[in-house]
Formats: C-alpha cells, sequence, structure tokens
C-alpha cells in the first residue's frame, strides 16, 4: 500500500509543477522556486513532516522535499 501512497503523492506534486508550467507564463525556474518555496513553508507550520510519514518516498522524492 505504501506504494500506492508514494505514487499518488509524488504524481501530484508533478501535476502540479506540470500545470504551473502549461498554464501559466511560468518557466521551469519560477515552478522550481514555488515548490521549493512552497516546500519550506509546509514544512514550518507543520504538514510536510507527518505528509513524509504518510506518504514516504512520494512526498521525499520532488523538489519539494529540499524544504524539508
Amino acid at each position: 500500500m505504501i506504494f500506492v501512497k508514494a505514487f499518488v503523492v509524488g504524481g501530484l506534486i508533478c501535476v502540479v509543477g506540470q500545470l504551473l508550467m502549461d498554464l501559466t507564463p511560468l518557466t521551469p525556474a519560477h515552478v522550481l522556486t514555488i515548490l521549493v518555496i512552497s516546500g519550506g513553508i509546509l514544512s514550518g507550520i507543520g504538514l510536510y513532516g507527518p505528509l513524509v510519514e504518510w506518504a514516504g518516498a512520494g512526498a521525499k522524492a520532488p523538489i519539494t522535499s529540499f524544504g524539508h
């Protein structure tokens, strides 16, 4: 079951990044910055740690884990 959680969470994070690039004039560098800052904010308010515990590698592997 952990593989399914990791796949879904990691996939959703990647979908958000791809949608930002496809539907807005943002460059990959902008999206990278947004994801890193989002990871830092979520870590700061205590939401990213529980997500990592629940989803495992699905939340650790994408770029947002640099904020964790």
